[in-house]
């Protein structure tokens, strides 16, 4: 899947100038990007991982599993939102991959919100802070709004 990922935005054409190391945020800086709208945050898990534990509270849930997920992705990335895009997975590892692979290919404003949803050793994750979850209902709607808006 990560190949067809790679493939997919080389031939799309987005590949760019290698530009600076990702940018790495934890939840509540994430959190709280998100409530004052200065960030969207995007769930790249699975479905059944949104559905085993929900998504955090303000994001859209767009998994990197999706045969789409390339166009779905540069779409948003493309959009003329003046937002941060913000990548969240379950402990990191692939939030890391995709943002460090986007940030190489000319996307800056994308950071990884490294700790996930679980935890690592980054930090404890979305879900040990108690902090808020939607179902991955609400969030699939946020991704739907959120291309009606474009």
């Amino acid at each position: 899947m990560i190949r067809i990922f790679l493939f997919s935005l080389l031939f799309l054409g987005t590949v760019g100038t290698v530009s600076a190391e990702p940018l790495i945020m934890s939840a509540p800086e994430a959190a709280n990007a998100v409530a004052s709208n200065e960030m969207i945050l995007i769930d790249i898990r699975s479905p059944g991982e949104w559905a085993e534990t929900g998504v955090a509270q303000g994001a859209i849930a767009l998994t990197m599993h999706n045969p789409d997920f390339p166009q779905q992705i540069t779409a948003i990335l493309n959009a003329d939102h003046g937002k941060t895009i913000g990548l969240i997975c379950a402990t990191g590892g692939r939030t890391e991959y995709v943002v460090s692979f986007l940030s190489q290919n000319g996307f800056e404003d994308v950071v990884d919100v490294s700790e996930g949803m679980i935890g690592n050793d980054r930090g404890p994750g979305w879900i040990a802070r108690g902090m808020p979850l939607i179902s991955a209902d609400d969030a699939r709607m946020a991704y739907q709004l959120l291309t009606l808006q474009r």
